[in-house]
């Protein structure tokens, strides 16, 4: 786990942790919600909203990344899961986040290329597509460039190190000091980059996601949280869960600096009303700068 990614989540997880106590009028110390980007009366507001729509209500913190929530509110002999959404931006007008309440958080799902979660939809936008750009762009760019120290990369040491963040534990040395000579040399990466923005539009071309799997994926997500709260500087937004009816793909969509992104139209409905929204599949290498290491998809 990288040094920043640690950071979050020690912060996510510590958020979640004086969520819970503030909701079950258990917090030791006002001065824990410092915290949260709004102010300590704006968090006590929630408490007092809190206790009168859910009076007599348990709160505990689920734990654990696969399970698509953050809390469970045990009320009236069930169980309620929550997703905690934290912003220090000012917050999307309610009329938007009300029906996209992780617009305002980056996403509402990521995972690494060959994760288990992105096998699910993924395609042969996932594990084939690292080796076709293995095979087609990073060792003729490897050969044209003359890096001597890496000719001799395979595509499992080259997968091995892409995705070990660190590169800890026992590498493959060529494909170790391929990415090292990325993080290294500027002119290297910049072209590395170009190369993957020209590679990604190329291949989104002829190539994409297994939509039916993916709206089974998000139906999943979504309709697992009963309830959303989103905090802002100015407050926290209680948004009532969602359930997925539909998923239509418009096709890939040229990002402005290049490369592609896959774009949906997703129905949501809450009771009696419906909505239509964007969603957008795009791919994000996390460490050390585009086309280095540890590629990831995001849907926003």
């Amino acid at each position: 786990m990288s040094k920043i990614k640690a950071v979050a989540t020690a912060t996510a997880k510590k958020r979640e942790i004086i969520l819970t106590h503030l909701c079950n009028w258990t917090l030791p110390a006002a001065s824990l919600l410092t915290e949260f980007p709004c102010p300590p009366e704006k968090m006590f507001e929630f408490q007092k909203l809190f206790e009168e729509r859910m009076p007599g209500a348990r709160v505990t913190r689920a734990g654990g990344m696969s399970k698509h929530y953050d809390m469970i509110i045990e009320w009236q002999g069930k169980n309620e899961t929550v997703e905690l959404k934290v912003t220090g931006d000012p917050p999307s007008p309610l009329t938007q986040l009300q029906w996209r309440p992780w617009m305002d958080t980056v996403q509402f799902l990521q995972g690494q290329l060959k994760s288990a979660i992105g096998r699910r939809f993924l395609g042969d936008c996932g594990e084939s597509m690292l080796k076709e750009w293995y095979e087609t762009q990073v060792m003729p760019f490897v050969q044209r460039r003359q890096l001597t120290d890496c000719l001799t990369m395979t595509h499992d040491g080259y997968s091995k190190a892409l995705f070990t963040i660190g590169m800890k534990g026992t590498q493959e040395d060529a494909a170790k000091q391929f990415i090292t000579l990325l993080r290294m040399r500027p002119e290297l990466h910049e072209e590395m980059h170009a190369l993957w923005l020209a590679f990604e539009t190329a291949w989104f071309q002829t190539h994409t996601l297994d939509h039916a799997a993916l709206h089974t994926l998000v139906k999943e997500v979504i309709e697992i949280k009963d309830h959303w709260f989103c905090v802002s500087p100015h407050g926290i937004q209680w948004i009532g869960g969602l359930k997925v009816n539909g998923i239509k793909y418009e096709g890939p969509v040229a990002k402005p600096k290049g490369g592609t992104t896959f774009h949906y139209t997703l129905t949501l409905s809450r009771g009696s009303l419906t909505q239509d929204v964007p969603l957008v599949c795009k791919f994000h290498w996390k460490n050390g700068g585009q086309a280095v290491q540890n590629p990831n998809f995001l849907l926003v």
